[in-house]
């Protein structure tokens, strides 16, 4: 096939772990071709630039390359909310016109894209007239929905109206909807049931299994447990309950554990003065990939948070990176996400409480002071990451339900 993805953000294809990295290289190294489009800073990029970069997971030589169209865009990441949502707008526009631009005439199967934004539908729109492709939305956020939960608007105002217009008018437009899990999958069908269920299909977040280091199934005894909270550190992660976690010290085990903090987000500069000072925490701000999995390899429980006010089943990718390496997780989240059925059910690779309860969190941690438990449970969700969550099945598909088609609807 020939693949076209539109995104935010340029997937970084030495990233491995990640995945759309993940899933770019595994569709390249099976024989498809795939374009990249994608606003970058006004500050990096002229209007359009196009670029070809190879494809090398093995480090022995690459097995394709991939096109990556940059565009010209505005400022999305590292600014307010705000700012944000204002310049996501300014984006569609601009990738239509740059897609215009440098690929009119060419051929493509399929159109790629994730959720967020929900504002790629005229885009979209554009795509499948001139290119006769099928339309493909990876579900990993359900916006605006995600952000009146946390309060960042109100679910009656304009705002919320606009982006929920946005929201329907792209589904109505993919031809497929890949959903992140069961939940995800439910949720759809009970509040947008004007969607065809043979659009839904499960598509879960999947990355490129490595293999599993002896070292990693090594337990260290007779030391501080440690547990980490890695990746984005905003609003939605739940980091004001994690910092009253840390600072509860009535718990009979406070002094056998260490909290590594390791990101960036809004609510990163909160983390740090938090961390400040304290003996059982410490905060990173940056690291590179290599010392970043360093980091992670070297803890012994993953930290998967979520506010607890989500009336969404979010499914946080970062759970991979931690099964990957077959640590054991504490899940601390709302009450609608299955993340809690895939921890201590489905996978058993994990404990789970509610994300405002600050003793049911110690109490998981209690329970992971246990070697032999927390060995088991690393080992089980390691095994099932290689049986339901290894890119081969994001592959598989997406070349079953993409393809060109005659007829648009």
């Amino acid at each position: 096939m020939d693949i076209l993805y539109l995104t935010l953000k340029n997937p970084d294809l030495k990233r491995a772990g990640m995945i759309y990295p993940d899933l770019i290289i595994a569709l390249t190294e099976a024989g498809h071709k795939v374009t990249i489009v994608f606003a970058d800073s006004p500050k990096n990029t002229p209007e359009t630039e196009m670029i070809n970069v190879d494809v090398d997971p093995s480090g022995t030589g690459p097995v394709g390359s991939v096109r990556i169209l940059k565009v010209s865009a505005a400022e999305i990441f590292g600014v307010n909310f705000i700012k944000k949502g204002i310049n996501t707008l300014k984006v569609e526009p601009k990738l239509r016109a740059a897609i215009e631009k440098e690929l009119k005439g060419e051929h493509f199967d399929l159109v790629l894209y994730a959720t967020p934004p929900v504002t790629f539908a005229n885009v979209v729109k554009y795509c499948k007239k001139n290119f006769g492709c099928k339309a493909f939305l990876m579900l990993k956020d359900i916006f605006p929905q995600n952000a009146v939960d946390i309060g960042l608007f109100g679910k009656d105002g304009v705002i919320h109206k606009y982006f929920r217009n946005k929201e329907k008018k792209l589904y109505a437009l993919s031809d497929i909807i890949g959903c992140m899990s069961e939940g995800n999958r439910a949720y759809l069908k009970e509040h947008d049931p004007e969607i065809p269920t043979e659009k839904l299909i499960l598509f879960p977040n999947t990355i490129k299994v490595p293999p599993l280091k002896e070292e990693g199934l090594e337990f260290i005894t007779g030391k501080k447990l440690r547990l980490m909270v890695g990746g984005n550190l905003g609003k939605p992660q739940a980091v004001d309950f994690l910092m009253k976690v840390i600072q509860y010290d009535k718990s009979p085990v406070y002094d056998k554990v260490e909290f590594i903090f390791a990101g960036n987000g809004s609510e990163a500069e909160l983390v740090k003065k938090t961390c400040e000072g304290r003996t059982n925490a410490g905060f990173i701000d940056y690291l590179p990939v290599a010392e970043y999995n360093k980091l992670m390899d070297s803890c012994d429980v993953g930290i998967v948070s979520l506010d607890i006010r989500f009336t969404i089943p979010n499914y946080p990718s970062r759970m991979l990176s931690y099964m990957a390496l077959a640590k054991p997780m504490i899940a601390c989240t709302d009450e609608c996400t299955d993340v809690r059925q895939l921890l201590t059910e489905d996978a058993d690779c994990g404990l789970w409480c509610r994300s405002d309860d600050v003793e049911g969190f110690w109490e998981c941690i209690r329970q992971m002071l246990d070697d032999k438990k927390r060995k088991v449970m690393g080992m089980n969700g390691r095994k099932y990451l290689e049986e339901h969550f290894d890119v081969s099945r994001s592959v598989e598909l997406l070349e079953t339900y993409g393809g060109h088609v005659e007829e648009l609807k």
